[in-house]
């Protein structure tokens, strides 16, 4: 923006004002005196056609002054803030680790290759998932490597027996048995947004389920394929899947012929299985593993998709060029009008030129390599997700489970914020930190769709307060580390308290929370809960060739004396307290329901330019120097009318005594 512009516009149009109104001898030299001129000007003709002449020179004087100013003001580049989802082409690799003990020996080894692979790609977005007899997600997918070698490091240091590092496997001994090899690669495959509970795309589609773009997916899967208990889908099965959604598996085996060569052996089913995606198969200590799967996966083809929302200073010329032009077409008609005098070439070619000018700037000539400046709402933004079983009650909009309101809402405050930094915390027996600050949106909404409740066969009962202590201890790093940035918390839940006692306090120290929102979810009517087993097939997917999914199982009222399916109701009551106790506004949220006026009531901030750089690639404008020639030969045309405008002095008329 060039805003130094407008008052040197001010000043050249002030200049131009001076010229045209000081007295010009030259054109009084030119002038011939009249003997009884008065007699002609005192003829009602004449005076009438000196009205329609003074309204013509009017009309030619605005014109002239709402083209300076319009041409000014588009010469300055004016801009505002917006938001765009810039084109990305990129990949998505889940990076698939078996954690079960007989990799026990070897799962330090295939992080640090992980870790390898981690820093050969760029622009990739990666992702880690764990399993045993059950699979956790270590981290969505995403961009952001610091933020991956960071996670890639705990893994680390949890596989060589780190102090402190243990409770890195947690929730991966959910299922029954240890390593079901299928089942782990069925959750990483369902780890690709858009992806779970949807039937496979068939090949050569080119979405998935009409809305979400087709992407290169690569599953990048380390396990020895030493199978112990009774999976619900066979690797071969698994495989079938990653085939039929376009997955490429890269397999990484430690124990490469530890059982033997032969077709029937743990290695080559893992091969054949691998291969059958279109992926391929390494072992751990080959020299070609990260350089191959690199090579491999940069050979997909990269789909454009719409990226994370990012806030913009873009420049917006429309309405002042627009203006401008129409102005001068104006000027040059109401001149035409006035000189009917034959033409003066030179005035009428500058007349010219202008409106020319204007229309090459209306049409924004640009030049490649240019940029556009990153704008960022200044906010640390904390989610505070409850997952306990009731969020998945079937009362919100048509039959639909909380959650599916909680997931919409946190993409829409996203899509409100662009460029805070974003974290997601849930809780249900416990707090989690889903995803750190970060203003990888990508991520968030990631991490937003894999969201799901807490298995129900270990839910013992769960406090509302319960991120309480890790709320804090997460927004007082944030303080520490950005104390002039404004936190603001939104918490997403139902209310519904099943620890058996009252809750904590749900509060932090003063000045820590500056805005935000507690969102209400679920109905007085309440609604059922469908269990979670913590099994891919719970979402509907597929189980492996044509198996239809298993009926839904309801959560049973185990109250004396009740029976029959159990019922959530929201305990809007509870929810007040929180939002009291956090000193931000409770809303009830329904489906469609516009976050707008929410918004509003949590202080967002405004956009501002970015400290860091933000800038993105775009064209570089051009149009600013066309309206500035636009402006200059246009100061010539304001001379002459206000000089003519000067000159139609009032003319005496018979009778006047004058």
């Amino acid at each position: 923006m060039f805003w130094w512009l407008l008052p040197l516009a001010a000043v050249a149009a002030g200049v131009a004002a001076w010229v045209g109104l000081r007295r010009n001898r030259g054109a009084n030299a030119r002038r011939r005196p009249v003997a009884h001129a008065d007699r002609l000007t005192a003829l009602p003709a004449y005076q009438a056609a000196l009205r329609r002449h003074r309204r013509w020179l009017a009309a030619a004087g605005t014109a002239c002054a709402v083209l300076l100013v319009s041409t000014a003001v588009a010469a300055a580049r004016p801009a505002d803030v917006t938001t765009i989802r810039p084109e990305q082409h990129n990949r998505d690799i889940m990076l698939c680790l078996d954690a079960s003990g007989s990799m026990s020996s070897a799962d330090a080894a295939v992080v640090d290759v992980f870790a390898g692979l981690a820093k050969k790609f760029d622009g990739e977005r990666i992702g880690l998932t764990i399993f045993d007899s059950s699979a956790i997600q270590v981290f969505p997918l995403t961009d952001d490597y610091a933020y991956a070698q960071e996670q890639l490091q705990d893994a680390k240091d949890a596989f060589d027996g780190k102090p402190g590092s243990s409770g890195f496997l947690d929730g991966t001994w959910n299922g029954r048995g240890s390593s079901l090899i299928g089942d782990g690669l069925a959750s990483c495959l369902n780890s690709f947004p858009g992806l779970t509970g949807r039937p496979p795309r068939a090949a050569g589609e080119a979405t998935d389920g009409g809305s979400i773009p087709a992407r290169s997916r690569s599953v990048v899967m380390a396990t020895d394929n030493f199978l112990s208990g009774e999976p619900i889908m066979t690797l071969d099965q698994a495989a079938q899947m990653a085939k039929e959604r376009s997955v490429h598996v890269y397999a990484l085996n430690p124990g490469d012929l530890d059982y033997g060569s032969g077709p029937g052996q743990p290695g080559a089913q893992l091969r054949a299985a691998a291969e059958s995606t279109g992926g391929a198969y390494y072992a751990l200590d080959s020299p070609d593993l990260v350089p191959g799967i690199v090579a491999a996966v940069e050979q997909t083809e990269t789909t454009a998709i719409q990226g994370a929302p990012r806030a913009v200073f873009s420049e917006v010329p429309g309405l002042p060029l627009g203006v401008a032009l129409l102005s001068g077409v104006v000027l040059c008609a109401v001149l035409w009008r006035l000189q009917r005098t034959p033409l003066r070439r030179r005035a009428w070619l500058r007349r010219a030129t202008i409106v020319l000018l204007l229309l090459a700037a209306a049409l924004r000539p640009s030049l490649p390599g240019g940029s556009v400046q990153a704008a960022t709402a200044d906010l640390n933004v904390f989610f505070v997700v409850d997952t306990t079983p009731s969020m998945v009650a079937e009362d919100y909009g048509n039959g639909a489970p909380r959650l599916e309101g909680v997931r919409k809402d946190i993409k829409a405050i996203a899509e409100e914020l662009p460029g805070a930094r974003f974290s997601v915390i849930t809780f249900d027996t416990t707090a989690h930190v889903r995803m750190p600050l970060s203003t990888d949106t990508l991520a968030l909404e990631t991490i937003t769709d894999v969201i799901e409740p807490q298995v129900t066969a270990y839910a013992r009962g769960s406090s509302i307060t319960a991120a309480n202590q890790v709320l804090s201890e997460r927004l007082a790093a944030a303080r520490d580390s950005q104390p002039d940035r404004p936190r603001l918390v939104y918490y997403l839940g139902d209310g519904e308290q099943t620890s058996g006692k009252e809750p904590a306090t749900m509060k932090v120290d003063d000045g820590l929370v500056a805005g935000g929102a507690v969102l209400g979810y679920g109905t007085s009517g309440g609604g059922r809960m469908k269990k979670n087993t913590g099994q891919p097939s719970d979402g509907g997917g597929t189980q492996g060739g044509n198996v239809p999914p298993a009926r839904p199982d309801y959560v049973q009222d185990t109250r004396p004396g009740s029976s029959g399916d159990a019922l959530s109701v929201i305990d809007e009551g509870r929810l007040r307290n929180i939002a009291s106790q956090l000193g931000v506004p409770y809303v009830h949220r329904a489906a469609g329901a516009p976050v707008a006026d929410m918004l509003q009531q949590a202080h967002p901030g405004k956009p501002e330019h970015s400290d860091q750089d933000g800038s993105l690639s775009a064209a570089r404008e051009l149009y600013w120097i066309f309206a500035a020639g636009a402006f200059l030969l246009a100061l010539p045309e304001a001379v002459g009318t206000i000089r003519q405008l000067r000159g139609l002095r009032p003319t005496p008329v018979k009778g006047s005594g004058r």
